[in-house]
């Protein structure tokens, strides 16, 4: 109780007690977090870091709730939300520079108006920036990584951090980032290209996207690509689309994505997941390893 009453006075922003993550991930999936927080500010934000650090409570964000699979039990401890406080978006002389807990969607929308290229494959990524930092998101050999200059962000004790991009060290889907940075915004580094040649190219990358499963409740890919193949080839030549464990099941647009048809928990994903796995490794002797994150307590 001495916690909570502290948050209420140093936060004004947004928060909630033991509230459901399904409510706040694509999966529509997870228990409750003991503390669910949206900072209206960066400061509010140091502030929830600083005490939740002095009550030895864990600390994690979640973003736009995509890529993830928030368990059955729910997270303990103090989730953030940065949608609120970390939204700045401004140019500078070679790019942008973007708050973490601005979408993908925004950021493009934004790059399209400014004339800045080079990040149109992201088109149809959902998420947030700095979700998408983290697993260095991308699609057709191109990632975000390639273009970022700088991350900034707070380390769980709130000593500001600034890496350039030579110590991020970027590969395919992971970054090199300190556990415990919380990325508050990104220095990106684009190309000057008129509007609607961007926009041609945006919508090109959507329509490469249109076999994918459109408005179900998914966290995307489950699975990395393994070197010189993709994942959802394997899984659809092993015999598992439409394969089914209660509500979560392998879609039948695009074998790499389990959709939630009602109900699923995050036990029945994973069970569902792990049947997948072992199918590939039968027949192909590939061992896939999954690019969704899972948190929280079973």
């Amino acid at each position: 109780m001495e916690f909570q009453s502290e948050l209420l006075r140093l936060v004004k922003g947004e928060i909630l007690v033991d509230e459901p993550l399904n409510r706040h991930t694509s999966f529509a999936i997870g228990g409750p977090a003991d503390f669910f927080v949206r900072p209206k500010t960066e400061q509010e934000m140091v502030a929830v870091l600083n005490l939740a650090r002095t009550h030895g409570l864990p600390l994690m964000v979640i973003g736009r709730g995509t890529n993830l699979l928030v368990e059955d039990g729910g997270v303990r401890g103090v989730v953030l939300d940065l949608s609120k406080c970390c939204c700045r978006l401004e140019e500078w002389s070679g790019g942008v520079v973007v708050g973490a807990g601005v979408s993908v969607t925004e950021l493009l929308d934004h790059c399209r108006r400014w004339e800045w290229a080079g990040l149109e494959f992201m088109a149809g990524i959902p998420g947030s920036v700095g979700g998408g930092i983290r697993v260095n998101a991308g699609a057709w050999d191109r990632s975000i990584g390639q273009f970022v200059r700088a991350v900034s962000g707070y380390d769980l004790s709130g000593q500001a951090v600034t890496l350039q991009s030579p110590q991020l060290h970027f590969q395919y889907r992971s970054v090199h980032l300190p556990g415990d940075l919380i990325i508050t915004e990104v220095k990106l580094a684009l190309t000057s290209q008129p509007s609607q040649i961007i926009q041609k190219r945006m919508e090109k990358f959507r329509r490469r996207r249109s076999h994918q499963p459109a408005g179900q409740r998914s966290a995307g890919c489950i699975f990395k690509n393994p070197p010189g193949t993709a994942a959802g080839k394997l899984i659809e030549e092993s015999g598992c689309k439409g394969m089914q464990v209660n509500g979560a099941q392998v879609s039948a647009e695009h074998a790499n994505f389990i959709i939630n048809i009602g109900g699923a928990t995050a036990a029945d994903v994973k069970q569902l997941i792990e049947k997948v796995r072992r199918r590939v490794e039968d027949q192909f002797e590939v061992e896939l390893q999954m690019e969704i994150l899972v948190i929280g307590e079973e």
